[in-house]
Order: C-alpha cells, then sequence, then structure tokens
C-alpha cells in the first residue's frame, strides 16, 4: 500500500455551528439542543446577566447620577467588543485549520551491516528479545512508500527509546524526529513523535509533539500497527492525523 496524504479543512461554523451563526445560543444550549432541552433566549442565563446588569446600572443612575451609568454602559460595551474579536480570531483559525493524514511504512533492521537500531544501554547484552527496565535503543530507521524496502524512500526516523516498566511489557518509550526528503510527498519538513511502541498491545498510540517546514505548528496523533516480521527486517505501518 503506498504512502497518502488527505488533506480538508475544518471550517468554524462545522465545528462551533451555534457559534458560528447569528443565534444568541451558546455552546452549552447546542449541547442540551442536542438532548432536546435547548435553553431559550428569554430564560438563558446570559439574558438574566443582562438584565441583572441593566437593574445594578438603573440603581447606580439613581444614588451617583447618570454620569456613573455612562461609565458602566461604555464598559460593558469595551467588554462586548473584546467577546467579539475573541469569537472573530477563532473563526479565523478554524477556517485555516487543516486536517491532513500521511500514511507510511517505517522499515528497521536489527542485524546484519545494515542494522538501523542498536542497544546502547542496559540488560540483555546486545541480545534484543531481553530487553529490560533501563534499556535504552537508538535508531536511524527508513521511513519508506510502502512495506517493500524496493519502495520509495521518504525519509529516516531518527531517535531513540528506553524501557521504562519493570515487567518490559510497554515497549520502549520513545522521542523520534521523522524528516522527510524534499522530493517526496511529504517534504520538505519533518515531525517528532512520542510515545510507546513494541508493547504487547497494539496498535501503538504516540502524539504528534511538533513539526517543521510544511508541518510548523503541527498537533496530533499516530496509529502504528505491526508488519508481518522477516528478521532481521521489521516493518511498522504508520497512519498520522494531524492538525495544522
Amino acid at each position: 500500500m503506498a504512502g497518502r496524504l488527505v488533506t480538508h479543512t475544518t471550517t468554524f461554523a462545522a465545528a462551533f455551528p451555534r457559534l458560528g451563526s447569528s443565534s444568541s445560543q451558546c455552546k452549552a444550549c447546542t449541547q442540551k439542543e442536542i438532548l432536546g432541552t435547548a435553553i431559550p433566549w428569554t430564560s438563558h442565563p446570559l439574558q438574566r446577566l443582562s438584565s441583572s446588569a441593566q437593574k445594578k446600572n438603573k440603581t447606580t443612575t439613581t444614588k451617583h447620577g447618570a454620569s456613573s451609568t455612562a461609565r458602566k454602559v461604555t464598559v460593558m460595551a469595551g467588554i462586548g467588543l473584546e467577546v467579539k474579536e475573541l469569537f472573530h480570531a477563532l473563526e479565523q483559525k478554524f477556517e485555516n485549520s487543516r486536517e491532513t493524514i500521511l500514511e507510511f511504512y517505517v522499515h528497521e533492521i536489527r542485524g546484519g551491516p545494515e542494522r538501523t537500531l542498536l542497544l546502547a544501554a542496559g540488560t540483555g547484552n546486545g541480545d534484543l528479545t531481553k530487553l529490560g527496565f533501563g534499556s535504552i535503543c537508538v535508531f536511524d530507521n527508513e521511513v519508506r512508500e510502502a512495506g517493500s524496502r524496493e519502495s520509495k524512500l521518504l525519509g529516516r526516523e531518527r531517535g531513540y527509546g528506553h524501557v521504562t516498566d519493570k515487567e518490559a511489557k510497554e515497549g520502549l518509550q520513545l522521542s523520534s524526529r521523522i524528516t522527510f526528503n524534499a522530493d517526496s510527498e511529504y517534504g520538505p519538513g519533518s515531525l517528532t513523535f512520542s510515545g510507546n511502541v513494541g508493547g504487547v498491545v497494539s496498535p501503538y498510540e504516540l502524539i504528534v509533539v511538533g513539526g517543521t517546514g510544511r508541518f510548523r505548528g503541527a498537533k496530533g496523533y499516530v496509529t502504528v500497527e505491526n508488519s508481518p516480521p522477516n528478521p532481521p527486517d521489521f516493518v511498522f505501518h504508520w497512519k498520522v492525523h494531524l492538525t495544522h
């Protein structure tokens, strides 16, 4: 299966349908509306707050005169303007955000002259099947378009991982960075990841910490599945979900 890149735009109106419209209801109302219990604006807490503020202004006018009321009205108008500007900024952010899905295969070679994974410290005396608490591995793996080593090289995944649980059942807690070749469909750019791989439960899930180049400011998550092994070659199918 070849790597693929899918991108679509998330709109503010789609993410927050009530806030993106001219309706006077808030997000809480939207949630209640889903349950069939939307709050009418006449009895909405914001309306009651507004009414309370108006009554307070009238009381202030009686005690302190019209000038105090004018100051309060000016303050309230300023707050209203700030809220409006905030929603406008949120709308722009959501309209400009994109969700991108990347798929590729990480190839790891655990032996021989072309090995890309090395046990740097810890238990096992170089035997990767005997990793234990405190073991540390470093790697410089290939990132390819498909599961075959003859498929197009997209970039490299470099980083390290260490066993942090005493039972050594959660695999390696890794920190890695994938740098995509400039001539690949994902380049130029890089992504940084954190999470556990190689445990007893798969698929594994990683966090996208951030990115550079075309992925600058990206966040998201990754699912990693094992492909059938062919020692010393081990292949992992990555599916990356990004928002940027």
